[in-house]
């Protein structure tokens, strides 16, 4: 990017620029070299002025949240990070209807919510249908693009809308049966992460007792730090579950806890989790993975999928 072209952005952010910024920093699995530029854009009217000159002078960009699902190449990105503001982070409760007992509500979510926040908030609210989200790190926008779910439940499941910007500055809202979700996965947003920008979710909820819905949280939570790595930079479950069957199970059954690849390492505590032991690469997590591909394939005809994001 030369300096015009540097120049013009800046004019565009409401706050500094970030230049050849590591996004090792902005990644749990603290990987990945430097983006071209990092913003973080705090408004809706900043974020179009940035989307269109973006696609007036052909830029390359991408939002990533908090980068709890996400591997970073070595070389980094040779374009502009855009991470979503506290701006982006507003949660309201809405009732809809003539219901007497108002007891089917929908809340609305900033993409730069994050889970915790908005668990809480419900638990707060004394509103059910979103427990399974306890103990899920990242924010409700990346939650959304991979689908994310536990205990049998999945986002789709309780998604009114989603809003979008798209790449000409045009705000959109698509109803749930626009939407095309699966195991894991947006569809529709696969084909377009180029083309808008999550910003914002609707969620059905449901008035329920409150205490009931914390004991459910906390004990899902504590399900969570019991079953998972601490301490260790990590993307959370790496790999997909199998239909009928649970990825960490094929890979401890296949002898791969405990494997290395310079500082990338099976965790010993679950197999589906790759952690960074220490000065890992993004290509270290490659190979690892590949070995552990090959390795269940070979061991049991399946084959595993990523659940992570590459960058």
């Amino acid at each position: 990017m030369d300096a015009i072209l540097k120049q013009a952005l800046a004019s565009l952010a409401s706050s500094p620029v970030l230049w050849d910024c590591p996004l090792r920093d902005y990644t749990s699995f603290a990987i990945g070299g430097p983006a071209t530029a990092l913003i973080v854009v705090e408004e809706l009217a900043e974020l179009q002025r940035l989307l269109v000159f973006f696609g007036e002078h052909k830029i390359q960009w991408r939002i990533i949240g908090k980068g709890t699902n996400l591997l970073v190449s070595d070389a980094g990105f040779a374009g502009v990070i855009l991470l979503l503001g506290k701006g982006f982070g507003a949660l309201h409760r809405i009732v809809r209807g003539n219901t007497v007992k108002n007891d089917d509500v929908v809340i609305q979510a900033g993409a730069a919510c994050s889970l915790a926040r908005l668990g809480g908030w419900c638990v707060d609210q004394g509103l059910s249908g979103l427990e399974f989200i306890a103990g899920i790190p990242g924010t409700i926008g990346g939650a959304v693009i991979m689908n994310a779910g536990a205990w049998g439940r999945e986002l789709a499941d309780v998604i009114v809308s989603v809003t979008v910007v798209t790449s000409s500055g045009q705000v959109c809202t698509l109803s749930r049966s626009e939407l095309k979700f699966g195991y894991r996965i947006w569809h529709d947003h696969e084909h377009a992460a180029e083309e808008w920008v999550l910003i914002g979710v609707e969620l059905q909820g449901v008035v329920a007792d409150q205490n009931q819905i914390r004991s459910l949280c906390q004990a899902y939570h504590q399900k969570r730090q019991i079953k998972q790595p601490k301490g260790v930079p990590n993307a959370g479950s790496f790999f997909k579950n199998p239909q009928g069957d649970a990825a960490g199970r094929l890979i401890e059954v296949s002898g791969l806890k405990g494997l290395r690849v310079g500082g990338a390492m099976v965790s010993p505590v679950h197999a589906n989790f790759l952690v960074n032991s220490g000065g890992a690469t993004a290509a270290n997590v490659l190979e690892l993975m590949e070995k552990v591909q090959v390795k269940v394939q070979t061991d049991s005809g399946i084959v595993l999928e990523p659940e992570v994001h590459f960058l």
